[in-house]
């Protein structure tokens, strides 16, 4: 599996102040419109990445920690936990209702009973990164688990229940999910009939797809 960095250092550039106080007013002012996109987004490190598109109504846990590339799109309703590390590469679109969780405190709420709120570190308490490679597909409902890592050109069905590793183009579905295919025999028709995009297809991918028999 091959992991890009989430954005190319010629895209990376740091926001301005007017920019890092402005992004965060303009998702909040555009709830006044109802549920929408909103262009742009400025990363914890301070890049602002210009074709990301996020929703007025996702939630973000530790923002700082969110590592996200640009060219993203992440839908209405989303949870995105970073605070176990979470990677999302440039190009990924995460779809409605989806859940992106780096940690889990099921087992801790049980032992700890009361006392869990009051207790600053925690044992059972589960924590660990979650990475999507570049270009990237999560559909509607699909929920990814603590240490879930993905390679590049993933698709994940709608409604999966996704944890572990999966290599490059991968195509996931179930609860739990598996690999039920791969995303380079559909790529490989579509350049074929579309052979302007190939240069489009290699400026992330590498190389042109090679349809696994």
């Amino acid at each position: 599996m091959t992991l890009a960095p989430s954005s190319s250092p010629s895209a990376a550039a740091p926001a301005s102040w007017w920019r890092r106080c402005w992004q965060p007013l303009k998702l909040l002012a555009s709830r006044a419109w109802g549920t929408r996109m909103v262009g742009g987004f400025v990363r914890g490190d301070g890049v602002f990445l210009p074709h990301t598109r996020l929703s007025n109504t996702c939630e973000i846990f530790d923002r700082p920690a969110l590592d996200v590339g640009d060219h993203v799109f992440i839908g209405h309703f989303s949870v995105l936990d970073a605070s176990g590390g979470l990677h999302i590469g440039e190009g990924c679109q995460i779809g409605f209702f989806t859940g992106l969780f780096t940690h889990s405190s099921h087992a801790a709420i049980r032992l700890y009973g009361r006392a869990y709120v009051s207790t600053p570190e925690k044992q059972a308490y589960f924590k660990a990164p979650v990475s999507l490679g570049p270009y990237c597909f999560v559909g509607a409902h699909a929920t990814l688990l603590p240490g879930t890592r993905l390679g590049k050109g993933c698709l994940v069905s709608a409604y999966a229940l996704v944890s572990g590793e999966f290599p490059d183009f991968a195509i996931i579905a179930g609860n739990p999910a598996q690999q039920v295919g791969d995303t380079r025999r559909m790529d490989a028709r579509l350049l074929a009939q579309h052979p302007e995009l190939q240069p489009h297809y290699l400026a992330w991918a590498g190389e042109l797809p090679q349809a696994p028999e």
